[in-house]
């Protein structure tokens, strides 16, 4: 963590130090934290695929659907050929809204 916190530091302006940081904090646990990392990254990038797919999987874990459901569509518009993605917004649209399609 030392390291991704000293890239930062250095170039608090690239989005993937971000996002590698906010990856590394979920998985150690710290979700509020990650989510907040990737947050800055797309502030600094919006369409940073990465950053927005990885957001989306925090929300969803968190319980919090609706944004989770925003975050993937917003990949999706990015990378709509995603392995996997129309089951998983599907599946989004089903559980956050009750949409059946």
């Amino acid at each position: 963590m030392e390291d991704l916190d000293a890239a930062i530091t250095l170039q608090a302006d690239d989005p993937r130090s971000w996002i590698l940081r906010g990856q590394a904090q979920a998985a150690l646990g710290d979700r509020r934290a990650g989510a907040l990392d990737l947050r800055e990254a797309l502030r600094l990038e919006p369409r940073q695929f990465d950053a927005l797919l990885a957001l989306s999987t925090l929300q969803q874990d968190s319980g919090d659907l609706v944004g989770a459901l925003h975050s993937l569509e917003a990949a999706m518009k990015i990378n709509p050929r995603m392995a996997g993605g129309e089951a998983r917004l599907r599946d989004l649209r089903r559980r956050a809204l009750g949409d059946s399609t």
